[in-house]
């Protein structure tokens, strides 16, 4: 199971997109607080950790205490979701699922999603869509 986590400080926005992209993913959304690098990886294999750098947000992907991925993303909407709930991350940018699919439960979209888009089906009837920077 993937384990969802954030920076130390996190802003609450940047807390909430972890959380439900933990669930999203059929995760472990872990709260950091003053954990480590090493302490994240005793959990799991499989880390993504969350952040706010200046006006972007970060998804750093690790597997085995490596850095598999970063992703970018310039921003997020959060609307309400319409109908039921689809599991998983559904990925219209061919890079971003290839960094993705190995770690989590990805689907390439490109036909069906506008391009460098992630959306994912939150908790409380939210769909997250993320813009991902190119």
């Amino acid at each position: 199971m993937t384990v969802v986590t954030t920076s130390r400080k996190p802003l609450p926005e940047v807390r909430s997109l972890s959380r439900d992209l933990a669930f999203a993913i059929e995760g472990e959304y872990v709260t950091r607080g003053k954990a480590g690098m090493g302490d994240l990886f005793s959990l799991d294999d499989s880390i993504l950790i969350i952040s706010r750098s200046g006006p972007f947000y970060l998804i750093q992907v690790f597997s085995n205490a490596e850095l598999a991925a970063e992703i970018t993303v310039r921003s997020f909407a959060v609307g309400e979701r319409p109908g039921v709930i689809a599991r998983g991350l559904f990925v219209s940018d061919r890079s971003v699922y290839d960094a993705l699919r190995d770690h989590v439960n990805a689907v390439f979209a490109g036909e069906t999603l506008p391009k460098h888009r992630i959306v994912f089906d939150g908790t409380q009837r939210k769909r997250y869509t993320l813009e991902v920077v190119p």
